[in-house]
């Protein structure tokens, strides 16, 4: 059995002002009595290093909403309201709460749900509507990050075989293809262009540190980044084939921006790819209306690995012109299903990203029928840069970002994925699943909110709907 795979983390607070949900004011009357430095365990209140007879301003940065300094106040001098900026920064997907959740979970790589409840939405778009099975977590064997049962969150990349061939002595006829071992089934993904030094540098490190891989286009590949090459998958078309050959020679896994001359082209690609590197090839394509028929031709064409990439919010790419474009969760199992109807799933691995945003999404995207998820926006959260939705997507940086020492963000990004890891253990434990590779396609373990409400009212308010027509 392999030794389990385990993420070390720190706590690791960020000296930058980051969002909060409520505000804390201190009123003209307060008399400085210190009380509410007394009842307030998370140390929201302190006195004045200066000048100890006096209270300093409150640190709502650290408040839990719990109210004690708002009662416990004897002149009443303390009030509560909500941060306008925390308003602001709510968007129809990225909530301001999960900005909250992914930067406490940076700092401390707490697991976000265990035996204390979901406490997140039952319904909505993209995985808000999909409930996993917790069937086994009344069993006291079943217990995921407490370690007294091994559970696997190893998956492999790479084409697989869905039969083997021998021969008439039992030699074994069927070419074995050569994979990567991933101990969690995570990628980064590059979220955004001109980033300062040090947080690609984190991103790199952190890569490493975790074993996984970042996925970097190769004209940003310098020379810092050296040391992480292992852990480094550089993107770039099939064009730039000869012209970044040195460096595809020792990548474990090189991958490939999709166009329509690569699909036409692609057994020469593959050909011309093996005689520079053994290293499997990703093909990263947009999650367009038609990506399924697109990966089946791939697959069918000898593709190992395949990244289909949705918009930032889980939405088809270029879907918002219509009026319903597809949610991540339903292009991963309108891909999957098609793949396996053809009898080829088991030949390719899929990558899916976009949306990817909370701790639960990568095993409902998993339930959905992906072999992996790829990250992006929660690892530029963890270190404090700001989303915000309308009218478009933008990222404001924190002020001093740039001056945060690597080993500071390094060490955020491992806590973001110790916490998203320990949730993995929690749900396999609760499902009762002991190898990630097993979750790959189990719908039948989840429920889905759409499929329910159709089943329960559809028929209800379909010949409702006749009636009035």
């Amino acid at each position: 059995m392999p030794k389990k795979y385990h993420i070390s983390t720190k706590a690791t607070p960020l000296d930058l002002e980051y969002l909060f949900k409520f505000r804390i004011t201190r009123g003209e009357n307060c008399i400085n009595c210190g009380k509410c430095t007394k009842v307030c365990i998370y140390e929201a209140h302190k006195r004045e290093i200066g000048d100890p007879r006096k209270m300093a301003a409150p640190n709502t940065a650290v408040c839990r909403n719990c109210f004690r300094c708002i009662q416990e106040c004897p002149r009443g001098a303390l009030e509560k309201s909500l941060n306008q900026d925390f308003l602001n920064s709510d968007g129809s997907y990225w909530k301001s709460n999960m900005l909250i959740s992914l930067w406490k979970q940076a700092e401390d790589g707490k697991v976000p749900v265990s035996g204390a409840g979901y406490r997140g939405p039952f319904t909505g778009m993209g995985f808000d509507g999909m409930w996993t099975d917790m069937s086994e977590i009344v069993r006291p064997t079943r217990d995921g990050i407490h370690g007294r049962e091994y559970i696997s969150t190893a998956v492999e990349l790479g084409r697989k075989l869905n039969h083997l061939v021998f021969d008439a002595d039992g030699k074994l006829l069927s070419r074995i293809f050569d994979t990567v071992h991933l101990p969690l089934p995570i990628v980064f993904d590059l979220p955004a262009e001109n980033l300062p030094g040090n947080v690609q540098a984190a991103l790199a490190k952190a890569a490493a540190e975790l074993d996984t891989f970042l996925i970097l286009p190769v004209a940003g590949l310098t020379k810092d980044f050296e040391p992480y090459a292992d852990n480094i998958i550089p993107l770039l078309t099939h064009k730039e084939i000869d012209q970044y050959s040195a460096l595809l020679k020792n990548a474990r896994l090189a991958a490939l921006q999709y166009d329509g001359e690569l699909l036409n082209n692609y057994q020469a690609v593959k050909v011309k790819m093996k005689g520079i590197s053994s290293a499997p090839v990703i093909i990263r394509i947009p999650a367009g209306k038609d990506v399924e028929d697109t990966v089946s031709q791939l697959v069918h064409s000898g593709a190992e690995i395949i990244h289909i990439v949705a918009d930032y919010c889980g939405l088809e790419v270029n879907g918002h012109a219509s009026s319903h474009p597809r949610l991540i969760k339903d292009i991963i199992r309108a891909v999957h299903l098609r793949l396996v109807s053809e009898g080829i799933r088991d030949e390719v691995s899929l990558i899916f990203s976009g949306g990817i945003a909370m701790a639960e999404h990568v095993p409902k995207a998993m339930i959905c029928g992906a072999d992996l998820t790829a990250v992006d926006l929660p690892l530029l959260i963890a270190l404090g840069i700001r989303l915000y939705e309308e009218p478009e997507k933008f990222l404001v940086l924190p002020e001093g970002l740039e001056n945060i020492p690597v080993p500071i963000l390094t060490q955020r990004i491992v806590n973001l994925m110790g916490a998203w890891h320990s949730q993995l253990l929690e749900v396999m434990g609760a499902m009762g699943i002991r190898e990630a590779r097993r979750l790959r396609g189990e719908t039948g373990r989840a429920i889905f909110f759409e499929e329910v409400d159709e089943d329960t009212f559809g028929k209800l308010f379909k010949n409702r709907e006749a009636v009035r027509l």
